[in-house]
């Protein structure tokens, strides 16, 4: 049983027909993969940044990258910087051409090229076994609370490839340096692949000092110099150096006020599937009788860091953890004893009917899933969470609404409603800062002096949960009147405007 979970043998002769083609191991690896994409086409669009990505997409289309915010009235004509402006004009250019679909099967199947990249790299550590196969699964849904329609799907791939090229030690690592290039215009997350490309490069250095057996000078300074050329590289964006300044920032500024940029809670299945990840790296590292790589050890315990920092990077140190499994993984297990005829066992139990139920299974399950959940039309009402109050929304659409909104329902007022309505606050925190992140805070407690910060900014709409704290305090003012209400949301109106504002119009 422990051989066939690292199988590296060829696959069965084609003269045995489709049936004999059908392994425990190809249907292990048929239902990990197809459930992959069947998952993301059978969830609606939930992320609730992607719509003001995808409104400034069309905003750059239109007019090229804004330099100041357009879409608040608190901070409106601030600068901004837009550092993922690439990822957000492709968003609308799907979005143009295939409706909200586009943005379906953008996730569907970048997260499966993805999940394809990282399969082809452990197949050449572990073979092509069952073992190889739930490792993948593992390593794929320990991420999969990220797995959202953000560009940050785009910086998934463009890592990965880092990865790829730098775990061959061959003069592909080059590549890197237009793989920067790129990045750095279509994701801030750049800094995490030139860090990765460092890390590499000092822990190869190191080894060099050590004389560690494996060292090799040549691909220490040949990474040493792909790593300052990346950054040089990387610099090749509408602002320069200040991209990377601004990303180093945003790190130091959003986890207060973030939650996927806060520590994982492991009662969540994608945290807990992490841990197991995390377990079963430790082990393979602990039992294997493989010499130990520096690099992968650094590599294993700077992205278990990241890991347990934001749960943000959970996809991306799952990714890292699992191939490093997969190194050791197979060679810590050939230290369990085992009789000789485990295999030839297993083989004898797995009959080709066996297999071909299986398979049928898993096929028939997938499509049942996705025949069931994929979304009837791309309408909002059929393929945007329940969660937004679409309604509510565009009854905001009429000029001079300045609206508190919920920072989650805010980027779809962006999409839907502006430029009719501007926003108090929205996701984009680097933008508006620590101080107005509280003020946010400060309404929607209904902590005292929430009133003052409404006046102060010509607040004449806000949009809100029933229960939600402001609401009930809304409810007992007297210059605040319901103006709509539903379960998902009630739309207060302000009554009497503070002097020097003006009203919105009624058209």
């Amino acid at each position: 049983m422990v051989a066939l979970l690292h199988d590296s043998s060829p696959a069965p002769s084609p003269s045995g027909g489709p049936l004999a083609r059908l392994t425990p191991a190809r249907i292990v690896a048929f239902a990990v993969l197809a459930s992959i994409p069947v998952k993301l086409l059978s969830d609606k669009l939930v992320d609730p940044d992607l719509w003001w990505h995808l409104k400034t997409g069309e905003l750059i289309a239109r007019d090229w990258i804004p330099s100041v915010d357009p879409f608040s009235y608190t901070v409106n004509g601030q600068p901004w910087v837009v550092q993922e402006w690439g990822a957000e004009l492709i968003l609308h250019a799907l979005r143009s051409g295939f409706g909200l679909y586009g943005i379906l099967f953008y996730r569907a199947f970048a997260v499966l090229a993805l999940y394809l990249i990282v399969a082809r790299m452990m197949h050449r550590c572990m073979g092509s076994g069952l073992g190889m196969w739930a490792l993948l699964g593992l390593t794929a849904y320990a991420g999969s609370a990220n797995w959202t329609e953000r560009p940050n799907l785009l910086s998934f791939l463009l890592f990965v490839a880092t990865l790829a090229l730098v775990e061959r030690k061959d003069n592909r690592i080059w590549l890197f340096i237009p793989i920067a290039a790129l990045w750095a215009n279509l994701h801030g997350m750049v800094v995490l692949g030139l860090g990765l490309v460092l890390l590499v490069a000092a822990t190869e250095w190191l080894k060099v000092l050590l004389r560690w057996p494996e060292s090799d000078r040549a691909w220490a300074m040949r990474l040493t110099k792909v790593a300052a050329l990346g950054i040089a590289a990387s610099l090749l964006n509408p602002y320069g150096p200040g991209l990377l300044a601004h990303a180093f920032r945003l790190i130091g500024l959003v986890p207060g006020f973030v939650q996927e940029w806060g520590s994982p809670d492991f009662h969540e299945p994608g945290a807990f599937l992490f841990l197991v990840l995390l377990l079963i790296t430790i082990a393979g590292l602990a039992f294997s009788p493989l010499r130990k790589d520096p690099t992968d050890i650094a590599l294993a315990l700077a992205f278990t860091f990241l890991a347990l920092q934001a749960v943000r990077n959970l996809t991306l140190s799952a990714i890292v953890l699992g191939l490093v499994a997969a190194r050791y993984l197979p060679s810590a297990l050939d230290t369990i004893p085992r009789r000789q005829r485990d295999r030839q066992e297993v083989s004898a139990g797995s009959s080709a009917l066996l297999n071909a139920t299986g398979a049928a299974i898993a096929v028939l399950g997938l499509a049942a899933v996705l025949i069931v959940s994929f979304p009837a039309s791309d309408a909002p009402e059929d393929i945007v969470d329940e969660s937004y109050p679409v309604a509510a929304i565009d009854a905001l659409d009429r000029q001079g609404v300045r609206v508190f909104a919920l920072d989650g329902w805010a980027p779809l007022v962006i999409d839907r409603a502006w430029p009719n309505a501007h926003v108090y606050i929205d996701l984009r925190w680097d933008l508006y800062g620590e101080q107005l992140s509280r003020n946010y805070r400060r309404i929607y407690f209904g902590h005292p002096a929430w009133d003052e910060a409404l006046e102060r900014s010509c607040t004449t709409h806000v949009l809100i949960e029933p229960t939600a704290p402001i609401a009930e305090v809304l409810r007992l003012s007297n210059e605040w009147r319901i103006e709509r209400e539903d379960e998902l949301a009630t739309t207060f109106a302000r009554f009497v405007m503070p002097d020097g504002c003006e009203a919105p119009s009624d058209g």
